[in-house]
């Protein structure tokens, strides 16, 4: 077999697995699996979890300050892992895990933990 063989056989392969991978069904799958988790874990009157979806951001939970009406942060999955990302990095540190349940658990400490300071700082 000679090297454009080779190449043409490894690129065949690459563009089967392409194929017959679904990313976005994947993570949408695994984000509307996570939120009914989710808000029954963390039931307060200060948050929203609200599902999106858009062409650009693709699916993810957003986490809604009630008061506020500001995004604390947003889920969304990548790679079979769960992520936590925020635009307040004053206040929240982002995670990544693969585990739905030690996910929630490390949302809900690092909410609780981190929530205070944001609405004091916030007026709120």
């Amino acid at each position: 077999m000679g090297f454009d063989d080779e190449v043409d056989s490894a690129r065949r392969k690459l563009e089967e697995d392409i194929s017959h991978t679904p990313p976005t069904a994947d993570t949408t799958t695994m984000l509307q699996k996570l939120l009914p988790l989710l808000q029954a874990r963390i039931q307060s009157r200060r948050l929203i979890f609200q599902f999106t979806t858009d062409e650009v951001e693709g699916a993810v939970i957003e986490v809604l300050h009630t008061q506020t009406d500001e995004p604390l942060g947003f889920v969304f999955a990548e790679d079979s892992e769960y992520v936590f990302e925020s635009n307040l990095e004053d206040y929240f540190d982002d995670f990544v895990d693969d585990d739905s349940d030690s996910f929630l658990l490390r949302l809900y400490e690092t909410l609780r933990a981190d929530l205070p300071k944001y609405e004091v700082e916030s007026g709120k």
